[in-house]
């Protein structure tokens, strides 16, 4: 096997040990110094710096609607427990005043005080602890779920830090309402600004097997960035794929599976995917999504952020919940979507079922120490009909996506301490149909855990400087994730089934074999030569990472707001290997010889071999080409070093919020110093009027270091003599390997400039976001190709990202026009445009031979691209509307996405030549309008004691759109609406 190792970095460990050992001892100083210097502070609010003067105007009512009152007009957040407020009176509050003195006499008189958890966050707890009603017999203090009250109910345009314009926060509820009803988490994005999807142009868009037993997230776009280009985020551990997703070899560009090509190369690995974990819907209880103006705390990214926060574990009770949903072919609308409306192969339209179960069980073990057990599993299953030379049989495939989390939260004198491990156990089956026996198997196998603690310091004078409310949060975690092929054979054979000559100007059979009979069969109405294959292409092959990370967050309040700053120390090793030697045998027959040497004769001359070789060779036919794809195991190694400070600092009207991060790694050596910038004026109550500017890096990649000197096929030839006497392989070819050169690269960066106003409009009183976002790319990864086998990676690709967008958010009043006791209404009109000339780090920007054909003009594919545009759709609108009926048993949610209509190109399907080279030829196409429509309700049929049973239900795409996408004969059919069906119960 050939190993390679890019890196020592394994030699740095100590890196971790002695900085663990060093923050270690800081941390424990300055906890002495401010447990020594800092008075305690009294059991009453704590101080924090005095805020401008705000106008509030608050009248006497009922203390949960005016806390409500309160957040909108403060744009602070509130915590507290729902159990707390409840039939408790407010003071009133009118005049200029500072939020936090409003607050305390807003709640002046309700047995409540104050605690202050961030610079514009607080949260409310009984004066009297006694008088809590999570005060049970035993004496434990419970806490129930707390809620955090904003005008934009459960979608949030921004957080308590005026520079976040470009962040947007959704709760499980509305997650739900707008997620495709098949579980992944990531559909719910779809619907979001700055999100890109779908492809218009795709003319071979038919469902096929692969397609349906896919059950992984859905792959997205951010702000222009290219689907690997994001950051995801899992309860605070990174699940993003560091060894790349795209592949360099393509035999005949089929790409991924797909039951339209039977051409499969065995150089590259299927199923890649840019995350390693696969978040499941029902386990998630928020989302944040960050397109623009991040945070210096977020790196390795161009697109943009997405962090998943999983629900908590249970503190007052065991409580348990259980859910079922099902999907199949007779719960689907197809759609036939060629081109002429017509299925000339009488292709059936798939049979296929989706099975989703989810069972939580969580709860208090202890007084101080709470546990979450989850478990998810989708189960799809399809079936497809062999080629009709393997006989009548249909093949059956399924897939499974499984996903595993334990955590353990334990609160101490000496902090919180979360112990958490999560794990995605995914398998998908692929049989050709081309094939006797081929089996693909594609599979990702991903495991992460973390050990996080954090603890709260009193208030305490570090240089003279106050601080208050400051946290330190710890974190040690791990990863290891595999993505597999598994196939159960070796070898592959490809035997002659028949074999036709023209005689005559006549297509004529002049063999057909008759040692395959028991397993191929002569198509009757074939007039061309007939091959019949079987075996494997290898029975292990795969791609992988390790990642080991220690970081530290601290944050408090200091000055006018608050700061942020923090490191992490990272370790990744990445492989890639093929487990055995495969081998591909081709077979000829003698009629197929007529010259060196002329075995046919005119069919006058041999008809059967002699062997004289113990491989492969039989009287009938033999191999007379052998490719051999040699074993393999290529490491790469990488240490990364990261940190970042930020404030985020108000002076009365202005608020500004400056960041610098920096990043280095071993691999490419660079050290990126990436700078953030937002400014916020607020000029008049509820307006204000932000820019930024900010640099983003990519994350470093090892896709180049493990594909480096990977084998490539040895080929060896023999041939018949001139009585058909067959020997041995004599030919002994040199092994050769494929070159990836990845060495003195700058890092791929982006540079965004945006522009927002937020405001509350006085009409609705509800929250709307206006954003402009320009982003340029530099330094971007594109590939030089000086031979077929060699791979050359520059920073030659560049590109842009332009867009506009309007928001809109409200938590709509119960009125007499709107029954609903909980409804959210949320909207969105987004135009961008983006711009990159190489879509991939495998493209090469000079390619002579994929050359695409405009106006009589040549152009490489990556050229046309940064002409063109990304081929996404330029405007679109998204409404969400959502609502609780009779006391919050009935729930409803609707979503809408609107494509306009606009003028793009896409590829006619002919092609020319131009100065001796092949193009293919694209045109002006235009594009109609596309309008989907998604539905999801759920009603509590039963409700006893906190334990209830409810039936669910999602219809997406309503009204059965098909889109402009079309198809080809081979695979002729779309889905269009689609139902989910099934419960869920309570415990």
């Amino acid at each position: 096997m050939a190993e390679r190792r890019v890196s020592s970095g394994k030699r740095r460990l100590a890196m971790f040990m002695v900085s663990t050992a060093l923050v270690s001892a800081m941390t424990g100083t300055a906890r002495a110094q401010a447990q020594d210097a800092a008075p305690k502070p009294a059991e009453t609010t704590p101080t924090r710096p005095a805020a401008s003067a705000t106008a509030i105007s608050i009248p006497p009512q009922a203390l949960d609607a005016a806390l409500r009152a309160f957040t909108r007009q403060t744009g602070w957040q509130v915590g507290y427990v729902t159990a707390l407020v409840a039939g408790r009176s407010s003071s009133a509050v009118s005049g200029e005043s500072d939020p936090l003195a409003a607050l305390k006499t807003l709640i002046s008189g309700s047995g409540l005080d104050i605690r202050i958890t961030g610079a514009r966050t607080v949260s409310l707890i009984a004066a009297n602890p006694a008088d809590a009603a999570g005060i049970d017999a035993g004496g434990t203090t419970v806490l129930e779920e707390i809620t955090v009250t904003s005008s934009g109910g459960g979608v949030k345009l921004g957080t308590e830090s005026a520079g976040d314009t470009g962040t947007t926060v959704m709760d499980a509820t509305q997650i739900g309402i707008r997620s495709d009803g098949s579980g992944d988490a990531n559909s719910f994005l779809r619907g979001l600004p700055n999100v890109q999807y779908q492809n218009d142009t795709n003319d071979d868009a038919g469902v096929e097997s692969q397609a349906i037993l896919n059950t992984k997230p859905q792959e997205l776009s951010i702000s222009g960035g290219r689907t690997y280009e994001n950051n995801f985020i899992l309860n605070g551990i990174g699940i993003n794929t560091v060894t790349g997703t795209e592949e360099p070899y393509d035999q005949g560009n089929q790409g991924e599976l797909s039951d339209a090509n039977n051409r499969y190369d065995a150089d590259r690995i299927y199923g890649l995917h840019s995350q390693t974990l696969f978040v499941p819907t029902e386990f998630v209880e928020s989302a944040t999504v960050i397109d623009s103006n991040a945070s210096a705390r977020y790196g390795s990214f161009q697109g943009g952020v997405v962090e998943y926060k999983l629900k908590s574990p249970a503190t007052d009770r065991l409580r348990a919940t259980a859910s079922v949903e099902y999907e199949s072919d007779a719960l689907v609308e197809y759609n036939l979507a060629t081109k002429d409306g017509l299925n000339p192969n009488n292709v059936k339209e798939p049979e296929f079922y989706k099975k989703k179960k989810a069972i939580s069980v969580s709860g208090p073990i202890t007084d101080n120490i709470a546990v979450i057990g989850q478990y998810s599993v989708t189960d799809a299953w399809t079936n497809k009909a062999k080629d009709y030379i393997y006989g009548d049989e249909y093949v059956e495939s399924e897939s499974k996506n499984e996903f595993y989390r334990l955590q353990a939260n334990a609160e101490t004198d000496f902090g919180a301490f979360k112990l958490e491990g999560l794990h995605t156990d995914y398998a998908q089956d692929f049989e050709s149909a081309s094939y006797r026996d081929l089996e693909i198997d594609t599979a990702t196998q991903s495991y992460a855990g973390k050990l996080e603690h954090s603890y709260d310091f009193e208030d305490f004078s570090l240089g003279g400087i106050a601080l208050s409310n400051v946290s330190l949060t710890s974190k040690l975690t791990a990863s290891k994730s595999d993505a597999l092929n598994l196939g159960g054979d070796d070898t592959v054979r490809n035997w002659q089934s028949t074999y036709f000559r023209s005689i005559s100007g006549v297509p004529t059979n002049v063999f057909t074999s008759t040692m395959l009979d028991d397993w191929c069969r002569v198509d009757p109405t074939s007039t061309t030569t007939t091959s019949c294959r079987e075996g494997g292409m290898g029975s292990e092959r795969g791609q992988g990472q390790e990642r080991y990370t220690w970081s530290q967050d601290v944050a408090g309040d200091v000055w006018n707001g608050t700061f942020r700053a923090g490191y992490e120390f990272g370790f990744t090793e990445a492989h890639r290997w093929r487990a055995k030697d495969y081998v591909n045998y081709t077979y000829r027959v003698a009629a197929s010889y007529t010259s060196n040497p002329n075995l046919w004769q005119n069919g006058n001359g041999v008809k059967t071999f002699t062997c004289n070789t113990t491989e492969e060779c039989y009287t009938e036919q033999f191999a007379a080409t052998k490719g051999v794809w040699k074993a393999y195991n290529i490491k790469a190694q990488m240490m990364q070093a990261n940190s970042y400070l930020e404030l985020d600092q108000t002076f009365g009207w202005l608020n500004i919020r400056p960041g610098m991060r920096l990043d280095y790694d071993d691999y490419q050596g660079n050290l990126n110093i990436a700078p953030r910038l937002v400014a916020t004026v607020t000029p008049i109550e509820d307006f204000s009027i932000s820019a930024g500017y900010n640099r983003y890096y990519d994350a470093a990649n090892l896709a180049y270091a493990i594909r480096d000197q990977q084998p490539r096929t040895i080929n060896y030839s023999r041939a018949p003599s001139a009585t058909g006497v067959v020997g041995d392989f004599t030919t002994t070819p040199t092994q050769t390997y494929y070159s990836l050169d990845a060495s003195d690269l700058e890092t791929p960066y982006t540079d965004e400039f945006t522009a927002a106003i937020n405001f509350v409009d006085p009409l609705t009183e509800g929250d709307w976001r206006l954003r402009y976002m320009h982003r340029s790319s530099r330094d971007q990864y594109a590939s030089s190709t000086p031979t077929s086998t060699s791979y050359v990676l520059t920073n030659n690709a560049e590109g842009s990202y332009d867009s506009f967008t309007a928001e809109y958010a409200k938590q709509l009043p119960t009125a007499a026009w709107n029954p609903a006791d909980n409804s959210v209404l949320s909207a969105s009109i987004t135009w961008a445009d983006n711009n990159v000339s190489a879509d991939s780090y495998f493209v090469d920007e000079d390619d002579l031979e994929d050359r695409i054909s405009y106006k009589g003009m040549s152009y490489t594919k990556a050229g046309f691209n940064a002409i063109t545009g990304n081929m996404d759709i330029p405007l679109r609108a998204q409404v969400g509307l959502s609502g609780s009926f009779f006391e919050e048993r009935l729930n409803l949610g609707v979503s809408a996405n609107y494509n306009f209509a606009y003028d793009g190109v896409a590829e006619t399907g002919d092609t020319e030549d131009i100065d001796g080279i092949q193009h293919d030829i694209w045109d002006d196409k235009a594009f109609a309008a596309v309008l989907t429509v998604d539905l999801s309700g759920s009603y509590k049929v039963a409700d006893v004691d906190e334990h209830g049973l409810t039936l669910n239900f999602k219809v997406a795409n309503v009204f059965n759109e098909m889109g402009n996408a079309t198809t080809k004969s081979g695979q002729p059919w779309v889905i269009g609406r689609t139902l989910w069906v099934g419960a869920s119960a309570e415990f």
